[in-house]
């Protein structure tokens, strides 16, 4: 392992008094970190060509990516963005229709003649994570290339070294013809789609790719404007003798004559949402900033943002077997995945991301659905990735009034509050003429049947997948159509992000805007019954249940998320009669549905939780162990809560999850189910090598990590998030007895004794956790703290500890829970009292 300790020799033997000794417990850390190699280990490389693109290297900067693969005499790379769709929610037309796509710019290929980089032959392939750069070595013929951390380049060299260099040919394409138009679902509206795109040639060793996407709506959709949205991509290479367009006029090439040495391409790319914005020139623009500048010159800068990167936290893992070695290359993968593709305008699409081979073929469409999404979201913040985070949060927040508040009275019919559906568009939920609103509200609800609903309404509810899903399907209710929860998930994670920073302001801004919204909604949605509690009658419990009463996913969510927006507005000080409306609320909640109690689905045993009451709908439709989610994200029960018969639910239920089960017995997945984060937080510590390796096991992994299981053409990085989540919850966990009280420090709450571990991790309240444990013993503690917050650690050993604080005196504290106040940018370190360590040693 490459992480250098030193150990502090410290004995404190008296309780509560001060040793004589200063503690050297200031900026400086018994760990010191040689990132490069730690994180190198975890470097992708290929022996052989790939067989298929999507088995290809990912390299991206965050708005612009591409998948790196070869053909023998060739580099491929389909360059996308995070900010190009085809569509938006307005689109008159239907889910995963033709025009239901997004990201894709424009093919780059170099043929560089010959066949370099056969499958019989020398080769290498290799992704370098620390320095975010690709290299590919063939006979006689290497690339080097990155996507430019500091603008929207990607920089490419080739070197030639074969006796009779040949003649290099750069071609930019595009998949589909140059002006498609798609008539709107409506044979006798005027409206209609138009996807075009042109070459431009503004030099000899130039060409720009121009594409263009515009909707044109019919003034009877009540449409308040017509979308566009527009990409260039532009490449360059010096020395060029001639540009050729193909027969087809699908591809302009730039060919160079033959040389030997290294020859350098420039591919640059731009896109916007307006007419105005000249996209080409944009990415000229780009090209000629860097065009004299040397590959040396231009990696300079682009490896600083990433070494940065990689010093903010690291893990660093050690077993016998190998497997926790495993774990580790798997949370740099996920890491170095999401820094490469969530720097932009929007998230990354869940399926295929800023990586994908495929033209405009993306299964699942253009949308985003929120369960696939945030999985790779939640590691971040532990990592001190917070910066990575903000398109996710950005994108929901800018659909509050774009949207979400219009949806939940005009779905729902609730009188207030903010309604996300599962799955929407980038720029939100569609919002309806309002007697379309009604319409179907009324086939939502069982007041009518789809086949009441009028022409224009079966129109307009075609794209918004939860309107098709209603509306549509045999039945109203299917795996999206009642699901009412998925904007608590959004609102709890974004309290995670203010509890990580401290952000005040954003706490106003996005937090709790989100936490008010969906608050208002669930107060609004629920009955009060003749028993004199609230009620949530005939939702979803996500996909797994359809039309429950009482669905544990609904009363987790509202019990995970009222508690904190009550606490957020006493932050703010802010809307004092809406704290009292909530807590009101929450005392008159209806209890989590039992095993035993009459009527119950989704029964595990009787003594465990069930996932409601039945009402519409019988059986599990995707076994998805909803009875976990009062653990995980909800955060209703943690391991501080220790309450004697909520603990042995919870144990119960766990013990009981069916997906998860079957997981562990070999079974493959089709979903990226939270159950493994929800066993760490459990605290599940001695089966965390068997939960990682059969999670990782039934994803089916390719060999960059990325997964299949949701079609040829949506690989996906969720099961990297969930494991790396998992990872990160077994080290460190910041939790609080109940929602919204102070949190706990946790370090290796749920971690095997055979595998050794050091790590350095953001936990909630701003504190920078760095621990080791060797042979299942805890050796020390160092905590930064950022805000200055109160620190609870939770004693990690069974008797008092010495506490040494910003280079003053060391002191002696005890306990089960380590409580003590710190300043902000001060360094602390606790190591068992009376304890000698070694000086110093290698992991």
């Amino acid at each position: 392992m490459f992480v250098s300790v030193s150990f502090l020799l410290c004995a404190c033997l008296v309780i509560g008094v001060e040793t004589a000794s200063q503690s050297d417990a200031g900026n400086s850390s018994l760990i010191s970190v040689d990132y490069r190699e730690l994180v190198s280990r975890s470097d992708l490389i290929y022996k052989a060509p790939v067989k298929e693109a999507v088995e290809g290297h990912a390299v991206g900067n965050g708005r612009m990516g591409s998948m790196v693969w070869t053909t023998p005499a060739a580099l491929h790379m389909q360059i996308n963005r995070n900010d190009v769709f085809a569509v938006n929610k307005d689109h008159i037309g239907s889910q995963t229709d033709s025009v239901d796509y997004c990201s894709g710019c424009g093919l780059v290929t170099v043929e560089v003649g010959g066949s370099p980089f056969a499958r019989i032959g020398p080769f290498e392939q290799k992704l370098c994570l620390y320095d975010g750069e690709e290299l590919i070595t063939g006979k006689d013929v290497s690339v080097r290339c990155f996507a430019c951390s500091t603008s929207d380049v990607m920089v490419v060299e080739i070197d030639d070294r074969r006796k009779k260099p040949l003649p290099l040919e750069l071609s930019v394409s595009m998949w589909r013809a140059a002006n498609v138009i798609t008539p709107e679902a409506n044979k006798n509206s005027s409206g209609y789609h138009r996807a075009c795109y042109d070459f431009l040639q503004p030099a000899v060793e130039t060409v720009v790719l121009l594409q263009q996407f515009d909707e044109y709506f019919d003034p009877m959709y009540e449409k308040s404007a017509d979308y566009h949205c527009r990409s260039a991509v532009a490449v360059k290479m010096a020395d060029c003798a001639e540009q050729v367009l193909s027969p087809d006029k699908r591809t302009r090439k730039i060919v160079a004559p033959a040389k030997s040495g290294k020859r350098l391409i420039l591919i640059s790319s731009a896109a916007s949402f307006s007419r105005s914005d000249d996209v080409s020139a944009t990415a000229k623009n780009l090209l000629d900033a860097v065009m004299d500048k040397s590959y040396k010159t231009l990696r300079q800068s682009h490896v600083r943002w990433w070494h940065d990167f990689w010093s903010r936290t690291f893990v660093d893992l050690s077993s016998k077997d190998g497997s926790a070695e495993t774990m580790e290359r798997i949370r740099n993968l996920h890491l170095y995945y999401m820094a490469s593709s969530s720097r932009g305008l929007y998230p990354p699409k869940w399926n295929g991301s800023i990586f994908a081979v495929d033209g405009d073929d993306r299964n699942w469409g253009a949308q985003y659905w929120i369960w696939t999404t945030e999985s790779l979201y939640w590691p971040l913040l532990a990592a001190d990735a917070v910066d990575l985070t903000d398109s996710f949060f950005d994108m929901y927040v800018g659909q509050l009034n774009a949207g979400a508040e219009q949806a939940g009275p005009q779905r729902w019919g609730v009188a207030q509050g903010a309604y996300y559906p599962e799955t929407a568009a980038f720029d939100g939920p569609v919002v309806l003429p309002a007697d379309v609103g009604k319409e179907f509200k009324d086939v939502l609800y069982g007041v009518k049947t789809k086949e009441d609903l009028s022409d224009l309404a079966k129109i307009l509810c075609g794209y918004c997948s939860q309107l098709r899903a209603v509306t549509t399907y045999k039945q109203r209710f299917s795996w999206i159509s009642h699901v009412a929860s998925s904007g608590s998930e959004i609102a709890v994670h974004a309290w995670w992000r203010y509890r990580h920073t401290g952000d005040k302001l954003w706490l106003a801004t996005h937090a709790y805007p989100l936490l008010k919204g969906t608050a208002e909604f669930y107060r609004h949605l629920a009955k009060k019954g003749g028993d004199g509690l609230y009620h949530i009658e005939g939702t979803n419990a996500h996909e797994d249940y359809w039309g429950t009463d009482d669905g544990i996913y609904d009363l987790a969510a509202i019990r995970g998320t009222v508690p904190l927006a009550i606490r957020a507005a006493e932050i703010l000080d802010v809307d004092a009669e809406l704290r009292t409306k909530w807590q009101a609320f929450l005392d008159k909640l209806a209890p989590y549905v039992m095993g035993s109690d009459p009527g119950s689905v989704g029964v595990l045993a009787k003594d465990a939780w069930a996932a409601g009451h039945y009402h519409f709908v019988q059986g599990s439709h995707n076994s998805e162990d909803v009875c976990l989610v009062p653990v995980f994200p909800f955060e209703d029960w943690t391991l501080e809560t220790h309450e004697a018969n909520m603990d042995r639910i919870v144990r119960k239920t766990m013990d009981l999850s069916p997906r998860f089960q079957s997981i562990l017995k070999g079974a493959k997945c089709n979903t990226a189910i939270r159950s493994p984060v929800a066993w760490a937080r459990a605290g599940r510590g001695e089966m965390m090598p068997k939960i990682l390796a059969s999670y990782y096991k039934a994803f089916s992994p390719l060999g960059n990590g990325m997964s299949l299981f949701e079609g040829k053409t949506a690989h996906s990085i969720e099961h990297l998030g969930m494991l790396t989540c998992t990872i990160q919850e077994g080290l460190l966990q910041s939790v609080s007895p109940r929602p919204g009280q102070p949190e706990v420090i946790r370090v290796f709450g749920a971690w095997p004794k055979s595998w050794d571990a050091s790590f350095r991790l953001k936990a909630r309240g701003g504190f920078l956790v760095t621990a080791a444990i060797r042979d299942g013993e805890v050796e020390f503690v160092e905590i930064e703290s950022r805000l200055g917050e109160t620190c609870r650690l939770r004693n990690p050993w069974e008797g008092p500890c010495c506490l040494g604080e910003n280079g003053g005196m060391n002191r002696q504290v005890h306990g089960e829970i380590l409580q003590f106040d710190t300043e902000s940018g001060g360094h602390y370190r606790l190591i068992p009292a009376g304890q000698t360590v070694s000086s110093a040693r290698t992991q």
